[in-house]
């Protein structure tokens, strides 16, 4: 703690405070006019803690009371074997702000901390004035963030970052195997087993946070979320893909976006300039949010065109059409499309903010494509048909008058901060789920997949019943 204050201008203060919700102390390090306006600094995974905002800090206490925390586990505060959650590191924020007693704050948060500040505005609404929200980490479904992980070359990373990002490579890896019906899944024992976790997961508060932070399911959070949101991320960022940044923006009710071309997961580090200039103006605007596509386009002066792509790669497309046809077509981006009907054949196409109204017939209709949709919305009689398709769906609406989703050939679905409406179910959609010749009901329990299990005739349509209790929206 000596070489912490050496390190520190003289007038910032530095103190262990007592933690009351999981125990121990927590490092506290205030800076700024005791009369300035709040503002909460929250870290990321790694043991630097509070120190990854060091470099813009100076800055931001000319104008604000800045309060930046070594979060349980991390830095300098006391370890701890609970399961290091966002909910549970929300929780013990939210006790710090009260004790604060300085009303609603602005809440900053990089990587998990944006995550945790998420979890902290939408289950404390009173404590949170505003969001900013750095390259947020955790809010896919554990299946597409850990794909994503994998992928990554450790080589590159961080030091801080190396180790969850090793367990988590691994944690793909079983992901993978169970894809193939091995019964290797020892973080579902884990999560099913609490008394298990402090015993694996003591003095490893980096593991225990990042495998905690991809199990979390913000589905309800995001719609809670009611206060001014501006986010910051890095356009090249390899652990929170940039689309976590538009499925915030786009979602979010009050969320604005700002990319930083050229940089990674850490922009406070790698251009600590200009991260500094663009924190220091969105911290005094209102974020300004993104019309959905269907009010920003210009109305069409006559009847629709149609789309046809056939064999072609890397085109990217946007506008209003009658029905849009994609056959054997590779690295296709649709962003901003508004269309009546989509198709897609033997292709791999990226979507951003792009809504489909088929009315009494099928919103997007995909048979042996890959499709990564982000912020999404698909209305129809059938919102989406799949047939032997691999669908990875983030903040994705499905409304139906029949069926959100029917597999006809097996597909595979990753569905993150989704919703669903339909005949039959009405809430929140975030897992991983196999398909095949049947359609989509949230309530059934997931089966081991096997890709030798044998077709089976399509079910019976599950009859109508209210949304589970937590699940359904009024």
């Amino acid at each position: 703690m000596d070489a912490l204050r050496a390190r520190l201008p003289a007038d910032w203060r530095v103190a262990l405070e007592p933690e009351p919700v999981l125990g121990g102390e927590m490092l506290c390090v205030r800076a700024g006019p005791a009369a300035a306006p709040p503002l909460l600094l929250v870290h990321g995974l790694g043991q630097n803690g509070f120190t990854d905002w060091l470099p813009v800090m100076p800055a931001l206490a000319r104008d604000w009371r800045v309060l930046a925390v070594d979060l349980p586990g991390f830095g300098y505060s006391s370890a701890s074997s609970a399961r290091l959650s966002p909910t549970q590191f929300a929780r013990v924020l939210e006790r710090l702000l009260a004790r604060e007693g300085r009303g609603p704050a602005a809440v900053a948060g990089h990587s998990m901390g944006g995550a945790v500040a998420l979890r902290l505005a939408a289950e404390f609404p009173e404590r949170v004035a505003m969001l900013l929200l750095v390259d947020v980490a955790g809010i896919l479904h554990r299946t597409a963030f850990t794909k994503h992980m994998a992928r990554l070359p450790l080589e590159g990373l961080p030091e801080p970052l190396r180790q969850p990002a090793e367990r988590l490579r691994d944690l793909g890896q079983r992901l993978v195997e169970r894809v193939f019906g091995l019964p290797l899944d020892a973080e579902g024992a884990l999560r099913d087993n609490e008394w298990l976790w402090p015993l694996v997961m003591r003095d490893r508060s980096s593991i225990n946070a990042g495998l905690a932070l991809v199990d979390e399911d913000f589905s309800a959070a995001l719609p809670a979320v009611r206060q001014p949101t501006q986010i910051i991320w890095g356009e090249a960022d390899p652990i929170a893909p940039l689309r976590t940044g538009e499925l915030l923006a786009r979602r979010l009710p009050r969320a604005q976006l700002h990319v930083m071309r050229g940089i990674g997961h850490a922009p406070m580090h790698q251009a600590p300039q200009d991260f500094q200039a663009l924190l220091l103006r969105v911290l005094r605007e209102p974020p300004q949010p993104l019309l959905p596509a269907s009010r920003r386009l210009p109305p069409a002066d006559g009847p629709l065109p149609d789309l046809r792509c056939i064999g072609e790669a890397d085109r990217r497309f946007s506008g209003r059409y009658r029905e849009v046809w994609i056959e054997r077509c590779n690295a296709l981006r649709l962003t901003d499309v508004v269309a009546q009907r989509i198709v897609l054949r033997d292709s791999s196409v990226e979507m951003t903010g792009v809504q489909v109204r088929a009315d009494d017939g099928v919103a997007l209709d995909a048979a042996g494509s890959e499709l990564l949709a982000t912020a999404c919305d698909f209305s129809g009689r059938i919102a989406v048909r799949s047939d032997g398709c691999r669908l990875d769906l983030a903040g994705v609406r499905l409304q139906a008058g029949g069926f959100a989703l029917q597999a006809l050939g097996a597909s595979r679905v990753v569905a993150s901060v989704s919703e669903i409406s339909d005949a039959w179910y009405r809430g929140w959609w975030h897992e991983d789920r196999e398909l095949q010749n049947e359609v989509l009901d949230p309530r059934a329990p997931l089966r081991p997949a096997s890709p030798a299990t044998p077709a089976t005739p399509a079910p019976a349509a599950p009859a109508p019943a209210a949304a589970p209790s937590g699940s359904s929206r009024s």
